[in-house]
């Protein structure tokens, strides 16, 4: 058992692994305690942020970061969204329907109103590593602590935010109870699957972000889920991303016995679909295709959702692993966890419906 969950901690990264570090904390007077703690945080740009212990005021232009403010039952932190969530994320609507009157800070191209950001004075933003100089801008400019975070492919970083944002708004109990419940699912796949030998997971090749040769490098779902990413031995192309871009020779080469398609598109959205990859000729040669291994699946959807995550995971055991997960009836723990996470029924079905992943509520 302990060579095992060794093995399960170094695939996974996680232990040991920190995404962002808390540098150290300090204190500061306060006009109505007499104290106020505040850290310094180290994000993933690698930028030191003195940021308040607890924030009143949200600004998430992340929608990892917001998705995990609405599980903790603090919505009522945000004083605005980014663009995408707004206007594109169909998970926002089904659980924070009061969300569509939030204010729009940022463009579809990326921009931030500054002007916006002043007026709504929030006491943090947070943004993703992708935006590589629009944090230094904004507090220059404006004074306000901006961290830029995501999960980046890993279970572990996902959980360091839960914790850090439930004790930014005050919520440490209910971050704790979803670590410990995360924690748990994954511990329970990881047992069920038991300890595999290199040849017993299946290679697998991920297409995501709409194309075909752009690849995360990290992928901690098909790794507990017993399977192997072909491509976590690549670098990612830029700091503050997870992705790599590839060739279509390099996929031949690695010839996966599964291809994974970034289905979080609702499909009259999607430009690589599991058709097209199975018609294509260029790919006749490749194990997935010749046994018709192509599904979708969530992948990132501007970054994680922790409940989607969680049932993307049971969904790649069963796909892999099918004869240890026969009794697993995905659609009824798709509810529970989403319920879990929300507090709302009737979301993960509803979330199906939009995307059409049929085989994932089927039994």
């Amino acid at each position: 058992m302990t060579s095992r969950k060794q093995n399960f901690n170094q695939r996974t990264g996680w232990f040991g692994f920190m995404f962002f570090t808390v540098l150290s904390l300090g204190l500061f007077p306060d006009s109505a305690t007499g104290q106020k703690q505040e850290f310094l945080l180290k994000d993933q740009l690698q930028r030191s942020i003195v940021i308040p212990a607890r924030a009143e005021h949200i600004l998430s232009l992340q929608p990892e970061i917001t998705r995990l403010l609405l599980a903790l039952g603090a919505a009522d932190r945000l004083v605005g969204v980014d663009y995408f969530i707004h206007r594109n994320d169909h998970l926002f609507k089904l659980i924070h329907p009061a969300g569509a009157d939030l204010p729009v800070v940022s463009q579809p191209d990326g921009s931030v109103n500054k002007e916006m950001i002043a007026r709504l004075a929030p006491d943090l933003i947070f943004l993703s590593p992708t935006e590589q100089q629009v944090p230094d801008a904004i507090e220059r400019s404006l004074g306000i602590p901006v961290a830029a975070l995501a999960s980046m492919g890993r279970f572990s970083g996902l959980l360091e935010e839960l914790e850090l944002v439930g004790r930014l708004v005050g919520k440490e109990e209910r971050a704790r109870e979803l670590v410990h419940y995360f924690r748990e699912k994954v511990r329970v796949i990881s047992e069920t699957i038991g300890a595999l030998e290199e040849t017993e997971r299946p290679k697998t090749y991920l297409a995501f972000w709409s194309s075909l040769i752009r690849t995360p490098v990290f992928y901690d779902p098909v790794t507990v889920a017993g399977g192997q990413n072909v491509a976590d031995r690549l670098l990612p192309s830029r700091l503050g991303t997870a992705s790599a871009v590839i060739n279509l020779e390099q996929i031949i080469k690695w010839n996966p016995d599964v291809i994974l398609i970034h289905g979080s598109y609702p499909p009259r959205e999607r430009r690589v679909t599991v058709e097209g990859i199975l018609a294509d000729r260029r790919l006749g040669s490749v194990r997935a295709i010749k046994d018709r291994q192509v599904h979708y699946t969530l992948g990132f959807w501007y970054w994680w959702d922790p409940a989607g995550v969680l049932v993307e995971t049971l969904y790649l055991a069963r796909l892999f692993h099918p004869e240890k997960f026969s009794a697993l009836d995905l659609g009824r723990e798709g509810e529970a966890i989403y319920e879990k996470f929300y507090g709302r029924t009737g979301i993960f079905r509803a979330l199906m419906k939009i995307l059409e992943f049929d085989e994932w509520t089927s039994k």
